[in-house]
Parts: structure tokens; C-alpha cells; sequence
């Protein structure tokens, strides 16, 4: 239980609702919509950067310290926004139109996975891909008509 509530003790409301105030004065058009998809884009190079260090090995070294280990503490940090972004978001968006939003992390990744990792992507891959996006559309569909 103290593991879910940790990101909202870092993360205090008020540091949010600064943030998200400057961030409208300069740019006051789809603000919540650009928190949105910023946070699944971190959560996806959070992915990608976890294979990346997967494949390094533990003998690799930056500078002469562990680069699977400077990965990670990237990956962690990446995660501290990531949570802070989608807390953003959720202040504007219903869970329901907002957590959907989360499986294009799957789009990413799969690309990532073929284009940068030359790994294959199969017929099933695709589909299940689709399938995800047919899911996506009737939800935000079905969120614009109770509007």
C-alpha cells in the first residue's frame, strides 16, 4: 500500500496545479491533451530503455560506473515524471477516457521493438494491435456522447 501512495507524497496537488497553470498561460489549447500523451511516450521509453539494458550485459561501464545501472536511474527518473504528467492529466480527464490512452504504449514499444531491435512482428502482433485500437475509439466515442 505505501508503494501506490508514494508517487502523491513526492507529487503534492499544489505542485501540479502550479505547473499545469504555467504551462496554459504559454500554451492555453489541448495543454491537458499534450500531458496525456507525453506521459505514455515516457512510459514507452521506459520500456524501450529496460530492453536496451537487458542487452548490454553487466560488463559495459560509462565513464567507468555500471551503464546498466545509469539506464535504470534514467528509467526511474522517467517514471517520477511519467507519474507526474498523468496525475496532470487526470485532473482534467476522466479515468475512463484517460487510462485507455495507456495501451498506445503497446504501439510504441512494438515499433521500437522492430525498428530498433530488429525483432519480427508477426500477423498476431498486428491484430492484437488493432484490436486495441477498435477498443480505443468506441470507448472515447462512447466519452464524447455522454458529454
Amino acid at each position: 500500500m505505501i508503494f501506490y501512495q508514494l508517487p502523491y507524497i513526492l507529487v503534492s496537488p499544489e505542485m501540479i496545479d502550479s505547473v499545469r497553470e504555467k504551462i496554459e498561460i504559454r500554451n492555453p489549447v489541448n495543454v491537458h491533451l499534450f500531458l496525456l500523451i507525453f506521459s505514455i511516450i515516457i512510459q514507452a521509453f521506459g520500456a524501450i530503455c529496460t530492453k536496451y539494458a537487458a542487452e548490454l550485459g553487466p560488463s559495459s561501464t560509462f565513464f567507468g560506473l555500471n551503464s546498466t545501472l545509469i539506464i535504470y536511474c534514467i528509467i526511474l527518473g522517467g517514471m517520477g515524471l511519467q507519474v507526474f504528467f498523468w496525475q496532470a492529466a487526470l485532473r482534467y480527464y476522466s479515468l475512463s477516457f484517460a487510462y485507455p490512452f495507456r495501451s498506445l504504449v503497446s504501439f510504441i514499444v512494438l515499433f521500437a521493438a522492430f525498428f530498433l531491435f530488429q525483432e519480427s512482428v508477426t500477423l498476431f502482433n498486428i491484430a492484437g494491435l488493432m484490436i486495441i485500437s477498435v477498443g480505443i475509439f468506441y470507448l472515447v466515442k462512447e466519452e464524447e456522447t455522454l458529454k
